[in-house]
């Protein structure tokens, strides 16, 4: 059972056709029947079964599917992580983050990192803070910059880069920007732009709300920090925001903001995330101190000493 059969089996519960599964790893197609038909005979059980053009997993092929996974994740990560360690001179860095940090904090930390190591190539991908963690978990992504609150990441290894205040965001002219002291009552009846639900800015809106025992008016969901911004700028309409993001909008005078009244969420901040059991590359090492220096040097709270 080598490494080439469990990847065939993955992509097939990928892709459901051989065709598919040929073209994504480079062999031709009665090649990958052939590794198909070697594993079910290695095995002494039908992994696989053939329905209107698709092939689908039987129930022994699930069973194997769930290693299979856990198996070609691990190869993968642990080639990655050993071409790591050859250099920092040249090489990778895999980076993932929620909206948030992505749009307004990474980039700066990897165009400093890039200034250091000229000769290393960044990647950056975003996904929801859920996602990111599920992926963390299951090995798919090796560092990760999330939203996080006290005691919330026991999973993860986790360094504070950056301070997180969430603050209710809204339009020079609204009401609230002349108002001294706002209400949770009052706060809830405006019409709200929230964020997507699988994000840490919409968590942060139903806890407020359910401590402060208030309903808010969802008028508007938006999947894009932007686009909640952009929908802020000319109406009525209140969301919630990561200050760090508004700070050009604030200066611009296109959006202003005030403190969230009554009982509010637990304080978060913006952390590096990484599996308790898993050892970082030397570049990620690097970059992981690079953070921690910058996060020193601004005066964040919990940031490493």
């Amino acid at each position: 059972m080598n490494l080439v059969k469990l990847q065939i089996l993955v992509l097939i519960e990928k892709y459901k056709k051989v065709t598919d599964v040929a073209a994504e790893m480079n062999l031709k197609q009665p090649t990958v029947s052939f590794h198909m038909k070697s594993l079910e005979s290695e095995l002494g059980a039908s992994l696989f079964q053939y329905r209107s053009g698709r092939v689908l997993l039987t129930d022994a092929g699930r069973a194997l599917y769930q290693y299979a996974v856990r198996i070609v994740s691990l190869s993968a990560e642990a080639e990655r992580t050993v071409k790591q360690f050859t250099s920092l001179a040249s090489g990778n860095l895999e980076l993932t983050a929620s909206d948030i940090p992505a749009s307004y904090l990474v980039p700066k930390l990897l165009s400093q990192f890039t200034q250091h190591y000229d000769g290393i190539d960044v990647y950056l991908s975003v996904l929801p803070d859920d996602a990111i963690r599920e992926r963390l978990r299951s090995r798919e992504i090796q560092l990760a910059v999330l939203h996080s609150t006290e005691g919330q990441d026991d999973t993860f290894h986790t360094q504070v880069i950056a301070e997180e205040e969430t603050v209710l965001v809204f339009a020079p002219e609204h009401p609230f920007a002349g108002e001294q002291e706002l209400t949770a009552q009052a706060v809830a009846r405006e019409p709200w732009v929230q964020h997507e639900a699988a994000s840490f800015l919409r968590g942060i809106s139903d806890q407020w709300a359910q401590l402060n025992n208030v309903r808010v008016w969802n008028h508007a969901v938006l999947g894009s920090p932007e686009a909640v911004k952009g929908m802020l700028y000319t109406g009525r309409m209140v969301g919630v925001f990561s200050r760090s993001g508004i700070e050009g909008e604030v200066s611009a005078g296109r959006l202003a903001y005030a403190k969230l009244p009554g009982i509010l969420p637990a304080d978060g901040s913006f952390v590096l995330a990484w599996r308790k059991d898993y050892t970082l590359s030397p570049l990620q090492q690097a970059f992981a101190g690079m953070a921690a220096d910058s996060a020193i040097k601004n005066g964040i709270p919990g940031a490493p000493v």
